[in-house]
């Protein structure tokens, strides 16, 4: 009787173990997970910051932008978006400077792709996003912008597409 009583008690303490074994490894999955969260979104703030210095260092650059922000957009391409160009007044703009931003908007544009897949798995709370998004809609309000998409948007994955289209949707 004793050694069968032995045996119980060994073996309950063993599944207690097995099981606090289970909890302490869950409570550790979820620590590292908590921490590759932050140092995705560290990641993330850092890029962004990077990509601001840019335009920061860049006289020229911001001269381009706001140029273009000014209301610059091709004929060509103001007809096929349904925009009348005499709403935008025409800034000259050279073709080497064209290019520049529209690689510059291309890495925006990228982070903004990465900021919509970090929200869809779970980085970014919905309230944080919607800012995030509110500041997409200031960028693509601008004509320059929506041409530079509209040339641009199938190298981009469809569901941010999707998204991204619904906003100018919005805005138009």
């Amino acid at each position: 009787m004793k050694i069968s009583t032995i045996n119980e008690s060994v073996s309950l303490i063993a599944n207690i173990g097995v099981i606090a074994s289970i909890i302490f490894l869950g409570l550790e999955m979820q620590q590292n997970t908590e921490m590759m969260q932050s140092q995705t979104r560290n990641s993330i703030v850092e890029n962004q910051l990077s990509f601001y210095e840019r335009g920061i260092e860049s006289p020229e650059l911001a001269d381009i932008r706001l140029r273009l922000g000014n209301g610059e957009i091709p004929e060509s391409s103001a007809l096929s978006l349904g925009v009348d160009e005499n709403d935008y007044p025409l800034v000259p703009v050279e073709e080497t400077e064209r290019f520049q931003y529209t690689f510059f908007l291309l890495s925006e544009l990228r982070m903004w792709e990465n900021e919509f897949y970090q929200f869809q798995i779970g980085l970014f709370d919905s309230a944080e996003f919607e800012a995030r998004t509110n500041a997409w809609r200031g960028q693509m309000s601008w004509a320059a912008n929506i041409v530079i998409w509209r040339r641009t948007e199938n190298a981009f994955a469809e569901d941010f597409r999707v998204y991204l289209n619904g906003i100018i949707d919005e805005i138009s």
